[in-house]
């Protein structure tokens, strides 16, 4: 690794903070992607990668990854389980993204050479925090871009959430899905399709620009590791 690992500057949630090679070496302010749920362990499997790409011109970033309660943290409000025996969806991404907005993201920007306006500032999620990382563009005035990867858009109500709110004009948005997602038969998880595609559309009007939809080989954890690592790198060339 060249770059370096730092701890998450608030007290009240765990998380760290990565560095790109020859951070702080010159006088240069970094966009911020914030990835919910990442841990060092899983970045670790990709950061060979993500350096090398740098090293070959990719611009760099800061990486902030958080640790968060699933089930309630990334859900925007509350709704049935959606498998049988587990604990309802707990609907607290709005208190979750209310600390992201006003302690986190100040903090970060306090502690480190970061370029602050939202356009140099986005949110990355796998699954239910992509559902999470693409309501913080509704929700949040400080994020212009979002990866949403494999987003759980299939959420009771989020279809018509979103044909009744609007994100920033010119927000960057990234979606991807893995090809076998929507052959589930599961009455939630097979809609997922048709779900994305649709959130592209409306993305795609609602920021007035074309929003991405990547498709990879294989369903919802295939390959999750490269799926993040071809979004960061879309949102380097975007932030």
């Amino acid at each position: 690794m060249k770059g370096s690992y730092h701890p998450l500057p608030v007290s009240d949630r765990t998380g760290f903070v990565y560095c790109p090679p020859g951070y702080g070496q010159e006088d240069r302010r970094y966009p911020v992607v914030y990835a919910l749920g990442e841990s060092r362990e899983s970045l670790e499997k990709y950061l060979g990668k993500l350096e090398t790409a740098f090293k070959k011109g990719a611009a760099p970033f800061l990486l902030a990854g958080l640790d968060c309660d699933w089930d309630r943290e990334m859900t925007p409000w509350a709704a049935p389980a959606a498998f049988r025996g587990q604990p309802d969806f707990g609907g607290g991404a709005d208190a979750f993204l209310s600390v992201l907005e006003k302690s986190i993201k100040p903090a970060v920007d306090g502690a480190f050479l970061t370029r602050c306006g939202p356009q140099h500032q986005a949110v990355m999620g796998y699954s239910l925090g992509g559902l999470a990382a693409l309501y913080s563009l509704y929700r949040c005035s400080c994020f212009g871009g979002c990866a949403c990867l494999s987003g759980s858009l299939w959420y009771e109500g989020w279809m018509d959430y979103m044909e009744n709110h609007t994100v920033s004009a010119d927000a960057a948005v990234y979606l991807s899905l893995g090809r076998a997602e929507e052959k589930s038969r599961h009455p939630l998880m097979g809609k997922i399709g048709d779900c994305t595609r649709k959130a592209q559309e409306i993305l795609s009007q609602q920021t007035g620009r074309e929003v991405p939809l990547f498709w990879h080989n294989g369903g919802h954890h295939t390959e999750v590791e490269a799926r993040k690592l071809q979004a960061l790198l879309w949102l380097s060339e975007n932030l």
